[in-house]
């Protein structure tokens, strides 16, 4: 069984989907839910996630901006603790600079894939079964 963990701010989110996964029996995953990112890398250590699927925090150009960079340190950090963990992005589709951030992420194997948060729940399942 592969173990998921959701890294979102976004409570409602990530509860709908450890409970989605733990009510359907077809989905060999057992879900957690790390809500800080600054805790989460450890978190994955401690509980040996498979897949990190991550909240992309909207990414500035600005580098006076307090979260400017904070997911792909968080996706470098994790690769480093936990080589073996897949890593997918969930990005935005109206923030071009979060798009160009995330497809330069997967070029630069900095994470494994990313998926819009407009698409649908069936394709997230999909792609999560297929990691």
């Amino acid at each position: 069984m592969k173990r998921i963990g959701f890294i979102t701010k976004n409570k409602v989110l990530a509860q709908s989907l450890v409970f989605l996964i733990k009510n359907t029996p077809d989905i060999p995953m057992e879900p957690y839910v790390f809500h800080s990112y600054k805790q989460a890398v450890i978190d994955a250590e401690v509980f040996e996630i498979n897949i990190a699927v991550i909240e992309m925090i909207i990414e500035t150009n600005d580098e006076n901006h307090e979260e400017t960079g904070t997911t792909l340190s968080l996706c470098n950090d994790l690769r480093k603790t936990t080589p073996n963990c897949q890593i997918l992005l969930l990005v935005q589709q109206d923030n071009k600079d979060n798009q160009n951030t995330a497809m330069k992420a997967v070029n630069d194997k900095i994470v494994d894939d990313y998926i819009f948060t407009d698409t649908s729940l069936d394709y997230l399942l999909a792609k999560l079964l297929a990691l």
